[in-house]
């Protein structure tokens, strides 16, 4: 997976930051192992009651996988409690992608220059919903991405991000199958060319 294999030790050497936030928001960008429980935790709360998706996957306690362990994180706090997250991980090819087994043949042509940059599991709170916290991952992923050396980015969001991710550059691809997660919900694929 990690095509860039000091991304990891830099952002040790570099330590997580903290930038604060307007209203008392934090944003925190880091590898966070001790809150990766936490984080998986926040994913489910958020996603577990909202429309077309799997009951049974969000019945677990935490949605956490082994990219996680290798991802940048961020997450937005306020009072120390996560109400945002993402993540951004990096990869020397699709095979390595997240939700790679959707992808159709002639995609690996549009993603042939490593490292590629995914951006994946953002998730805000339904509470905190409509202040820009998506928007503010989203270019923090971006820039981050660019500053490690990818020249290209992935993207599989829901419906409802293609119009934010296409603001911000994105050519929509293709929709791809459902994901299990989220059998009842639209799936896409997004580039980013950076």
């Amino acid at each position: 997976m990690n095509a860039l294999p000091n991304v990891m030790e830099l952002m040790v050497m570099e330590n997580n930051k903290t930038i604060p936030l307007p209203n008392g928001f934090e944003l925190h960008e880091g590898h966070f192992p001790e809150r990766l429980e936490e984080i998986g935790r926040f994913r489910i709360k958020a996603w577990r009651h909202e429309n077309g998706i799997s009951s049974s996957f969000f019945s677990q306690d935490a949605w956490i996988d082994s990219i996680d362990n290798q991802a940048i994180h961020w997450i937005i706090t306020q009072n120390n409690t996560i109400v945002a997250a993402a993540r951004l991980s990096f990869h020397d090819d699709l095979e390595d992608v997240p939700y790679n087994d959707f992808l159709h043949p002639e995609h690996g042509l549009l993603f042939d220059h490593p490292p590629i940059a995914s951006i994946n599991r953002l998730v805000v709170d339904p509470a905190f919903r409509g202040r820009g916290f998506a928007k503010i991952l989203d270019q923090e992923r971006i820039k981050v991405a660019t500053q490690y050396g990818s020249k290209v980015m992935i993207a599989f969001p829901q419906l409802s991000r293609l119009e934010s991710l296409q603001r911000l550059g994105f050519s929509l691809i293709s929709q791809l199958r459902n994901i299990p997660e989220m059998p009842e919900r639209p799936f896409f694929l997004m580039k980013l060319d950076l």
